[in-house]
């Protein structure tokens, strides 16, 4: 992945042909030596590179484009944003250096920012699924969330097969208190799953959530059942089945699997749902007789 985000640089030098200036060629030539440098890895001598060939050719936006890349793998979210912004300005009509932009101003919780910057990106190129999702994430952000509702719907219809989409608008449906939408949206993510992953496991797990909020228990425990089934040590799985056959009055399974979740909660596991789970299970052996 990393190599095909940078090699396009390479290629663009040899379509380039002769036809550059000297501080032109010297640019790319710097460039390309960034790239490969990225590409092995050495992202602080890479910068350092692609910073030189921004220097000799400040028109070169693919140099400044790579350095926001590099940037962005050494974790200096502001000085990806200073070079995408120098990129954009020497080549102002390239939706992704607009989008790239977008994502690092979410990274720096700039979501005003971000949200102009997918917006420039979406008119640009409006089939830029991933700048509907993220644009739908700066909505919720920013308290709105029935644009957030529009941009994460285009989002799965510019890219059908991206189930991030899916999974937001449908936690958002549900978080709206519309759960036959939500419904309707995660059992289309199902369709496009791909069988057997984490993914999937976790469309299941939503899915069983909205269920369990219409009381649909029987339905929620089945979908929690099936997160488990692909990964079984899925600790949210584990917490929502037991609750489940709590409300629905199964005491013996609410502990097996209340137990199973304080048993394997890590310690990155939510304390209060860490808990709600041992609050619960003390209710449950105080309850039996």
């Amino acid at each position: 992945m990393r190599a095909q985000m940078f090699g396009f640089v390479v290629v663009g030098l040899i379509l380039m042909g002769g036809n550059c200036s000297r501080a032109r060629v010297e640019s790319m030539n710097e460039m390309n030596a960034g790239v490969e440098l990225a590409q092995m890895k050495r992202f602080g001598e890479a910068a350092k590179s692609l910073e030189k060939a921004a220097a000799l050719d400040p028109t070169n936006h693919q140099a400044y484009f790579n350095l926001a890349i590099v940037q962005i793998e050494l974790r200096s979210f502001s000085a990806a944003r200073e070079a995408l912004e120098r990129a954009i300005v020497a080549k102002p009509d390239t939706a992704g250096y607009h989008e790239k932009l977008g994502s690092v101003l979410i990274e720096l919780n700039d979501w005003k920012g971000a949200q102009t910057a997918l917006k420039n990106s979406l008119e640009l190129d409006p089939t830029l699924f991933k700048a509907h999702f993220k644009l739908g994430r700066c909505s919720e952000e920013l308290e709105d969330p029935q644009n957030a509702l529009y941009q994460y719907s285009d989002a799965i219809m510019t890219g059908p097969r991206f189930l991030p989409s899916y999974s937001a608008l449908g936690r958002l449906y549900a978080d709206l208190r519309y759960p036959d939408q939500a419904a309707q949206v995660l059992a289309e993510a199902l369709k496009v799953a791909m069988p057997g992953t984490e993914e999937e496991a976790n469309i299941h797990h939503l899915l069983g959530t909205v269920y369990q909020q219409q009381r649909k228990y029987d339905e929620a425990i089945t979908e929690f059942q099936s997160a488990l089934g692909i990964v079984p040590g899925m600790s949210d799985a584990l917490f929502s089945l037991g609750w489940t056959y709590a409300l629905q009055g199964n005491d013996e399974e609410a502990k097996r699997y209340l137990d199973k979740y304080v048993m394997m909660a890590g310690a990155d596991a939510p304390e209060h749902y860490v808990k709600a789970a041992r609050d619960r299970l003390a209710e449950l052996r105080t309850e039996s007789p």
